[in-house]
């Protein structure tokens, strides 16, 4: 994937009719029945709200990344989406944050490993914008800004995507979503806020640009 424009005509043209929803809150994903959790992954559930961010790893959903300050109840889900037949089954695990003392604030990371199984160029990047899509139909936001992106992290590999910040119709709260693909996993790393002031919150910033598609 050489072109990291191809991530760029999409996105405008599918939210450009979204409607709004009443308020800025994370959507309920979607429910496949959850699996069991392999442990393997730091649990804070018994936790106080940390007054620290969170260097957080997930084996099973394979990154790591830095969450923002009261984010210690972090809710972790894994499924696993059964397969047609012809390719393995999609893991797909949600690691997210409901931001102690906030409204309507918080963030996710979304790991859906195996999605882009078997897609190359073109295709892989329609399967991102696809999720991306979705995701900003839940919140009923359409978008403001966005950008396509490409990191290069060596022998690592080369991470594509696209950013977007985005709204709801009337201009209330912020949303910002990056849909990533790496090999053939899709990531999806969002953050909401109700009361606005997101995109140029510095624990937000973090929070997006400590992401990695692995973890060790």
């Amino acid at each position: 994937m050489k072109n990291v424009r191809r991530f760029l005509p999409t996105i405008l043209l599918a939210t450009a009719t979204l409607v709004a929803v009443p308020c800025l809150a994370a959507p309920a994903p979607a429910k496949p029945a959850p699996g069991p959790a392999s442990g393997a992954s730091q649990s804070f559930s018994g936790m106080s709200d940390s007054k620290n961010s969170i260097e957080y790893k997930s084996p099973e959903g394979n990154f790591q990344v830095t969450y923002p300050t009261g984010c210690a109840r972090l809710h972790t889900r894994t499924n696993v989406r059964p397969g047609d037949g012809t390719e393995l089954a999609v893991q797909v695990v949600y690691v997210t944050c409901d931001r102690a003392g906030a409204t309507n604030e918080g963030c996710a990371v979304f790991s859906q490993r195996g999605a882009a199984r078997g897609l190359k160029g073109q295709a892989a990047a329609d399967k991102v914008l696809s999720a991306v899509t979705e995701q900003m139909k839940g919140y009923g936001v359409n978008p403001v800004r966005q950008t396509a992106l490409r990191r290069d992290f060596g022998k690592r590999g080369v991470v594509e995507g696209i950013d977007i910040q985005a709204q709801r119709a009337d201009g209330a709260g912020d949303f910002w979503i990056r849909g990533l693909l790496s090999g053939e996993d899709i990531y999806m790393v969002v953050a909401w806020k109700a009361a606005g002031g997101l995109w140029n919150g510095v624990e937000y910033q973090r929070f997006f640009d400590s992401f990695r598609p692995w973890a060790e």
